[in-house]
C-alpha cells in the first residue's frame, strides 16, 4: 500500500539527499508552503511530487520521482492523482508540468492524459516540452491510496 500525505519538515533530510535540483532553502520553503507530495510503502519514503505556480497562477509540477526500487508500481501515477485531485478542489481547472523531449516521462503524462502545450527551446540543451491537463476533464479521481500488486 503507498500513503501519499503532504511533506513535512521532518522529511527534510529525505527530501535534500534525493532532489538535488533546487536549494535547500528553496526546499524548505516549498515544504513550509505544503507543496511537497510524499509517497510512502511500509512507512518508508519511495517518491515526491514538488510543485508551484506557473505566472503565479497556474499549479505547475516541478518535479516528480519514484525511487529507481519502487518504479512501475503505481506510485508516480498516485502521486500525480493526488495531486490533481488537491488542486481540483482548490479551485483550479488546469494544471501544467514539462518535461525534456529526450526523457521517457512524456509518454507517462500523456497516458495520463497531459496533452502537449507547447516547447521551450534553449542552447545547447534538449527541448522542453510543456503538458498540460484541464481537470474538469477528470472524473471523479481515485483514493490516492493505493495497493500495489
Amino acid at each position: 500500500m503507498v500513503n501519499i500525505r503532504v511533506a513535512a519538515q521532518t522529511d527534510l533530510p529525505f527530501l535534500r539527499e534525493h532532489d538535488s535540483h533546487v536549494a535547500a532553502e528553496e526546499l524548505t520553503s516549498v515544504v513550509q508552503r505544503g507543496r511537497v507530495l510524499l509517497a510512502e510503502h511500509n512507512g518508508e519514503a519511495v517518491g515526491w511530487l514538488r510543485w508551484g505556480l506557473f505566472w503565479d497562477e497556474i499549479p505547475f509540477m516541478n518535479m516528480l520521482t519514484v525511487l529507481s526500487s519502487h518504479r512501475s508500481q503505481g506510485t508516480g501515477r498516485a502521486l500525480v492523482t493526488y495531486w490533481e485531485k488537491q488542486m481540483n478542489h482548490a479551485g483550479y481547472s488546469r494544471v501544467l508540468t514539462s518535461t525534456l523531449s529526450d526523457e521517457s516521462a512524456q509518454n507517462f503524462y500523456r497516458a495520463m492524459g497531459y496533452i502537449d502545450a507547447g516547447v521551450l527551446l534553449l542552447p545547447d540543451e534538449s527541448s522542453e516540452i510543456f503538458l498540460r491537463r484541464d481537470l474538469e476533464t477528470v472524473p471523479d479521481l481515485p483514493d490516492p491510496h493505493i495497493t500495489r500488486e
